[in-house]
């Protein structure tokens, strides 16, 4: 839960004490509440009842009448001083996002409290629109290599990115839905010790279930910021990291070799009759034979004898052949990559020479070195994006991220 009046408790007591006490007048308390000496004393120097209610209703409204303030100036500040206020929570939330050891590496400064798991999850997907993000957040913060890292990430930077992206969305919210509530209780009264309830309440419903989703759908339309979510959907849907730890080196292929038609023409007495003989029988064949598309087929090519009764030809061809053989999983891979151009644009499963039984069952091992494989290739499209990204965030004006939130 996030505490904000202990935030506020500290922020009003300084303005409390300014608007007694400054270069121009030093008001004695009971001038400005007759009767509340000690309670705006206690304010001034930010102590807290036990009730939690900082500061009375009545004691707001004699002083927004004494100084011509509004409450909800007294109370949050307006100006830079709400925006002030609402960037402080948006750090806070942030905050609640990195490792401790990154945060003091940052010399950042603990959060003094923690929003819900479904704030932090929404939070989430808002700074998923950076590649780098992603990448350290799911893939890197744990490893050794992060650990002695100076600056795995630049978080501050991302932190404040996002916040000029998203800055009038939730300063908007803010007002409408958290000082409104707070100063538009049934009764008509103020509650300061209701403020944290409200501000949660706005966080877990609108903040996480409608201004998020409103960001990241904008963001997600823009070339530069999806680029950060093509890195998510790698890494939440194909790049997979528990896989078993696996010592095969092999693969059993189960191959075959086509029949192979060959023959040796020995000439003859009568040549022309030869010749005559062999192209009828090749016309011929051209319409026995169709072309290969199962097991039994090329039995079929196996079993004919083209030139079978001429005189002067002999048979020298190989039959169909079947087995299984073993091959390195390293060479198997190779050779997938240096196929012809062409075989990576069909589905050839009736006319491929070699098999992996049980590829999508008994034979799991196998799936899972290709998997290996494909983990390399995907981690290096991660870093491609990254790196494409970050050299496109450089080239945005500062001013350019609030006009693009609008």
């Amino acid at each position: 839960m996030i505490d904000l009046q202990e935030h506020l408790t500290h922020t009003i007591a300084s303005r409390f004490r300014n608007l007694r006490k400054n270069e121009h007048s030093n008001l004695p308390p009971d001038l400005i509440a007759n009767g509340q000496k000690a309670a705006i004393l206690r304010i001034e120097k930010g102590e807290v009842p036990r009730s939690g209610n900082f500061i009375s209703d009545t004691l707001l409204d004699i002083y927004s009448n004494y100084f011509s303030l509004s409450k909800v100036s007294l109370i949050f500040g307006e100006g830079i001083d709400l925006e002030k206020l609402v960037t402080f929570l948006f750090s806070e939330l942030s905050s609640s996002l990195m490792p401790s050891d990154l945060r003091e590496r940052l010399r950042i400064k603990p959060p003094k409290s923690t929003p819900s798991q479904q704030v932090k999850d929404s939070l989430l997907t808002l700074y998923y629109t950076f590649a780098d993000f992603g990448r350290w957040y799911d893939l890197r913060k744990e490893t050794p290599q992060s650990q002695i890292e100076e600056n795995p990430i630049d978080f501050l930077t991302m932190s404040t990115i996002l916040w000029q992206l998203c800055k009038e969305r939730f300063l908007a919210s803010f007002n409408e839905k958290v000082i409104y509530s707070v100063f538009n209780e049934q009764d008509d009264k103020f509650y300061y010790n209701r403020i944290n309830k409200k501000v949660n309440d706005w966080l877990n419903h609108d903040f996480s279930e409608l201004i998020i989703p409103e960001c990241v759908k904008k963001l997600k339309k823009n070339s530069i910021f999806k680029i950060g979510y093509m890195v998510k959907a790698l890494i939440d849907e194909f790049l997979v990291s528990d896989l078993p730890e696996s010592y095969l080196t092999n693969i059993p292929l189960d191959v075959y070799f086509p029949p192979t038609k060959h023959y040796r023409i020995e000439p003859i007495a009568d040549k022309e009759k030869q010749v005559k003989d062999i192209a009828d029988k090749w016309v011929d064949s051209l319409f026995k034979i169709k072309a290969p598309v199962y097991e039994k087929d090329f039995k079929k090519i196996e079993e004919e004898n083209i030139f079978e009764g001429i005189e002067g030809i002999t048979d020298l061809s190989t039959p169909f052949r079947k087995g299984i053989q073993k091959i390195t999983i390293e060479d198997f891979l190779d050779n997938l990559l240096d196929l012809p151009p062409f075989m990576n644009e069909c589905h050839f499963l009736n006319f491929s020479e070699q098999k992996i039984p049980g590829i999508l069952s008994v034979n799991l091992q196998a799936t899972h070195l290709f998997q290996k494989r494909i983990n390399e290739d995907i981690e290096g499209m991660i870093d491609n994006l990254v790196g494409i990204q970050n050299h496109f965030i450089n080239l945005i004006v500062w001013k350019e991220l609030s006009e693009f939130a609008i």
